[in-house]
């Protein structure tokens, strides 16, 4: 139910925690994982691969989400033009005039 739920899945009390695994058909947030796609897929949550102290509110946090924050995509061919085949993806942050690479994981 929503009061059990917190602000993400690792946060709700109906989900299975910090893993996110599903439990619970009546919870917003557990219900990412129902029906049969890989809902994980290609995004990267920086908490969830490892590194807590990335993304948060507060000065504690590499990317403080109490203050404005730019966030650039950089699509990388294998040939440097627009039409060349993709290579690579790149995420970066822009806060205070700093530009902050993506986290690094923990496998």
């Amino acid at each position: 139910t929503d009061e059990q739920c917190g602000e993400t899945a690792s946060d709700c009390k109906c989900c299975d925690g910090r893993n996110g695994h599903h439990l619970s058909e009546d919870c917003p947030c557990c219900k990412r994982y129902s029906g049969v796609c890989d809902k994980d897929g290609c995004d990267f949550n920086s908490y969830r691969m490892g590194d807590q102290k990335f993304f948060g509110k507060g000065a504690g946090y590499t990317v403080d989400t109490s203050k404005p924050i730019s966030v650039v995509t950089q699509f990388i061919t294998t040939d440097g033009t627009d039409n060349g085949d993709l290579k690579e993806m790149r995420r970066l942050y822009v806060q205070d005039g700093k530009v902050i690479q993506n986290s690094k994981i923990s496998p």
